[in-house]
């Protein structure tokens, strides 16, 4: 018999297009799907409470399914209506409770813990923030009464809060596991930058090394926004050198393919020890090698897979690094051809078969 999995999120998924924190999401429904049949529960509280009741009245009929898997919002469960106030806090946790009084065992990611950092709130209402904080809390509280295994990005990320007395497992990001295009003609070394710019992704370092080492060239991909509001910061160290594109993700591609070695090399603050970047992983389905920061999760994750170059946070050193790169091909070369063997086994499909085996072994 075919696998059989609820999937549940407490919010409409992005189908189409999906960016961002909606990328995760409808990609490991994908995976899900192609290993078995899905029945899926997304939308607002009155959609997801009709959903259930379908689930709900199956498995009272003694319909049979392996597991559940959840994915949290990036706000508390209970505010994720689009009046954000907390109408039906009981909704979603009730559903687990159900599902595990029946012998199916249920995992959920947690995404994000950006609200136990001080950056969180930030120019938020105090009240609506303590509001929001009691919330996420309360989250927690409820994870310990009604999931089998709390999934998290990294290990990492369990040192950092008080967990719920629950199983923890990592499940980080995954990537398409498609075609390479080949290695870009070029007389640089081409590099590519995609992501934000905000006060937890400072690249001043390493866009201080493109900016005065020859032989190379940044493409740097962000919001237009994003580059305005540090645009005069980045100013002294932009050059001939960086190319600035604001491309969206379905646009992607032809940047990934024009690209030598991708770039994750933000400043190490204390978020980035625990949290694993998306681009990280799509510079791996990509073919690309990666300069990444010490200090970082991404940085130890580079390392410890041989797929590119884990730098101390200085100008000096990236400059260094990004000389020997554009002068030896060959170590570029090497390096990619460890991504190639190292991709297969971090694409989504395989994050779904994770969650399978270890979910399937709490079975009841």
């Amino acid at each position: 018999m075919s696998l059989r999995v609820i999937f549940h999120v407490p919010y409409p998924l992005e189908h189409e297009n999906p960016k961002g924190g909606a990328v995760r999401p409808t990609r490991m429904l994908r995976a899900f799907q192609q290993l078995g049949e899905v029945v899926v529960i997304e939308g607002n509280a009155a959609q997801r409470k009709r959903l259930m009741a379908g689930v709900r009245a199956r498995v009272n009929a003694g319909e049979r399914f392996d597991l559940c898997y959840s994915e949290s919002s990036t706000m508390p469960t209970a505010l994720t209506e689009p009046h954000h106030l907390p109408t039906h806090p009981l909704l979603d946790f009730s559903f687990f409770r159900f599902l595990r009084g029946h012998g199916i065992p249920v995992g959920l990611f947690y995404r994000d813990i950006q609200w136990r950092f001080p950056m969180y709130g930030q120019g938020m209402d105090p009240v609506r923030k303590a509001a929001a904080l009691a919330m996420y809390r309360y989250d927690l509280a409820a994870y310990a009464r009604v999931l089998d295994v709390l999934f998290l990005p990294s290990l990492e990320m369990a040192d950092e809060f008080p967990l719920p007395d629950v199983e923890v497992a990592a499940l980080p990001p995954g990537h398409e596991v498609g075609e390479v295009p080949p290695v870009p003609v070029s007389d640089r070394l081409e590099l590519f930058y995609v992501g934000g710019l905000g006060p937890n992704y400072r690249v001043d370092e390493f866009l201080r090394a493109v900016h005065q080492t020859a032989g190379v060239r940044l493409t740097l991909c962000t919001r237009a926004n994003e580059w305005e509001a540090v645009r005069d910061r980045y100013r002294p160290v932009t050059g001939d050198n960086l190319t600035l594109v604001h491309a969206s993700a379905e646009n992607l591609a032809p940047l990934f393919a024009a690209a030598h070695v991708g770039v994750t090399a933000t400043e190490p603050q204390p978020y980035w020890r625990f949290a694993a970047p998306l681009k990280m992983y799509e510079y791996l389905g990509n073919g690309l090698p990666q300069i990444a920061s010490a200090g970082s999760l991404a940085g130890d994750f580079v390392r410890r897979n041989q797929i590119g170059w884990t730098e101390p946070y200085r100008s000096d050193d990236f400059a260094r690094l990004l000389r020997e790169l554009s002068e030896d091909p060959e170590v570029v070369a090497r390096a990619r051809q460890r991504v190639l063997e190292v991709r297969t086994r971090h694409g989504w499909l395989q994050r779904a078969e994770q969650v399978v085996e270890v979910l399937r072994s709490r079975r009841g």
